[in-house]
């Protein structure tokens, strides 16, 4: 529900867009396939490990209360996010994160409150169709801003729980061309675990993936971070949480 009432939301604040749904990240459709293996490895494994900005900065023309964004189909704009206290539930607006030039796709985040709780999403723009796609998270809060594979063809994400310390779930998506779309996105891999949370992950190659991991302990001068590294294939099935 809460997917649905942002969608409906930003529809009112963004102009030449389309109404197709294009959401992914589901949970039960990740149930549905096999889940990512993870080995634990040494830090010189994450440290050889690409760490490549992938993300450039295109910050967008400003026009009033709005931020603007070219692509093939039109200017988009793109209500500005409002943080200001003392406002109703509703829509608070758009936050602009960066573009992957390797996808030719502008990284967004939309923001709105209910109940005076926070919620958000994070949404990859086309910026050739104009086309928005949708990372569903499994919380309140967007997830991290995905890492492209070498080739492009899968995106890895994260999201830490908040009301769960030392947990996490990661996902996979595939990058596929779309018949009736450039570029669409799919479920692939996924691995969630209640022992550990994830500080970064970079790409080994073009199919596995490393993570810096790390877990609270607490410890004289309160919690500090033990970080641990476990590495991945992402065409095996999981044995480790």
């Amino acid at each position: 529900m809460k997917l649905i009432f942002i969608f409906l939301f930003s529809c009112s604040f963004v102009y030449g867009q389309s109404n197709e749904d294009l959401t992914v990240g589901y949970g039960d459709r990740y149930d549905s396939l096999s889940k990512l293996n993870f080995e634990r490895v040494g830090r010189e494994s994450y440290k050889k490990a690409s760490s490549i900005d992938i993300i450039v900065d295109k910050t967008p023309a400003i026009e009033k209360e709005n931020f603007v964004i070219p692509t093939g189909k039109g200017r988009l704009k793109f209500k500005k996010y409002d943080s200001s206290p003392g406002q109703a539930d509703g829509f608070r607006g758009w936050e602009y994160k960066g573009y992957f030039p390797q996808l030719k796709m502008h990284i967004l985040t939309s923001n709105h409150v209910a109940e005076g709780l926070g919620f958000s999403d994070l949404i990859l723009l086309d910026s050739i169709d104009g086309r928005q796609h949708t990372i569903a998270s499994i919380g309140d809060g967007a997830v991290e801003i995905p890492v492209p594979s070498p080739d492009g063809r899968f995106l890895v994400y994260h999201y830490n729980q908040v009301y769960a310390p030392n947990s996490c779930f990661i996902g996979v998506l595939e990058v596929q061309k779309g018949s009736s779309q450039r570029i669409s996105l799919s479920e692939y891999r996924s691995f969630e675990s209640w022992n550990w949370a994830v500080e970064n992950i970079r790409w080994v190659d073009q199919h596995s993936i490393i993570v810096k991991a790390y877990t609270f302990k607490k410890g004289d001068n309160g919690k500090n971070k033990q970080f641990t590294y476990y590495i991945a294939q992402l065409n095996t099935k999981s044995t480790i949480k």
